[in-house]
């Protein structure tokens, strides 16, 4: 699941699978698979009950233990679609996609787009589209802060805000902010999605570079 095989310092999904904590794999699956915490629960106390995991099979059968191979209410409740969840789940945190994401965005994007130019960003998770709409809206992304699953759990969203000071008639104070949201966000159309399944969970979103005080390029 690592993108840089040559970094030794790196997490494996092994680690997590062997080593996280129930909370950790809870919120794992929580936050990057979506799912629900009874079934999170459920997951994660089967991972750890079946431990030690030293192949792809022994995870899958460790959540396939839990899970219906079919299921009456919704296709995402199944199997495959679960184990598809699980496995995003990994490969985000051992690749710290969501910190890359959101540095790129916060940080990188900012001083690459001049003013009056254009950002386009095409997600496929809720989790990594959330984290846009925050940054264009934002500047930044105050909520994602997901270390340590293994040793402490995620704070939750109201600790997990940041104090914005305002004015007297409700304005936010601070640096200007470098993004102003362009449209709505666009859904790939059921033609497109019917050629290219994948398309399904994509989200694009536009953003324009504003200038240095935070205004409009003209």
């Amino acid at each position: 699941m690592r993108m840089d095989n040559s970094r030794n310092d790196q997490m494996t999904a092994a680690d997590i699978c062997n080593e996280y904590g129930e909370n950790g794999i809870i919120e794992m699956l929580r936050t990057f698979a979506d799912e629900s915490t009874p079934r999170a629960r459920k997951i994660a106390k089967s991972i750890i009950d079946n431990r030690p995991h030293k192949t792809t099979t022994d995870l899958v059968n460790a959540v396939a233990a839990v899970t219906p191979e079919f299921a009456k209410k919704s296709r995402r409740m199944g199997r495959t679609a679960t184990l598809a969840r699980v496995f995003q789940a990994m490969r985000m945190i051992v690749n710290e996609e969501d910190s890359s994401l959101t540095e790129a965005l916060a940080i990188a994007a900012p001083s690459v787009v001049r003013p009056g130019g254009r950002l386009a960003v095409l997600t496929y998770h809720s989790l990594e589209d959330r984290a846009t709409k925050r940054v264009m809206k934002d500047g930044h992304d105050p909520w994602l802060s997901v270390v340590d699953f293994g040793v402490s759990p995620l704070l939750d969203k109201k600790a997990r805000r940041t104090t914005v000071e305002k004015d007297l008639y409700g304005n936010e104070l601070g640096p200007p902010k470098p993004w102003k949201i362009v449209g709505k966000p666009q859904k790939a159309a059921e033609a497109e999605v019917e050629a290219n399944g994948r398309a399904r969970s994509a989200t694009l979103r536009v953003a324009e570079r504003l200038c240095a005080d935070g205004t409009t390029f003209n």
